[in-house]
């Protein structure tokens, strides 16, 4: 379903579609499937994790690289400080930005982390 979603939106030839994935990463969701997918995964131009806390940052990254997946930026509530920027930053070596306090800078971190041009099929 999700590609079929995905195909259909990149018929329109879009500048950037961003795909929100809701409610995490581990349950009954089965988000795991969607970013498992090697056409999703190779079609993926950045990934942005979003967390609400410094637990679920460190968990978030455990989690993705489990599935193959390193994240490129940090967002979401654990952002809403600069000191929660510069936790991940510093530990972790991950951008981090807030879109509440200055999306502009978070776009760019997103923009310069684009790994590929390749478009979804």
């Amino acid at each position: 379903m999700a590609k079929a979603v995905l195909n259909k939106l990149n018929k329109s030839e879009p500048d950037l579609i961003i795909v929100e994935l809701g409610d995490g990463i581990v349950g009954g969701y089965a988000v795991d499937s969607i970013l498992q997918d090697s056409d999703i995964k190779q079609a993926t131009a950045a990934f942005v994790f979003c967390a609400s806390d410094y637990v679920g940052v460190i968990g978030g990254i455990e989690v993705l690289r489990r599935l193959g997946i390193e994240i490129d930026v940090i967002a979401g509530s654990v952002t809403d400080s600069q000191m929660g920027e510069d936790f991940v930053q510093k530990e972790f070596g991950i951008n981090a930005g807030n879109a509440r306090r200055d999306g502009l800078r978070l776009f760019e971190l997103i923009k310069f982390a684009k790994r590929n041009e390749l478009a979804f099929v």
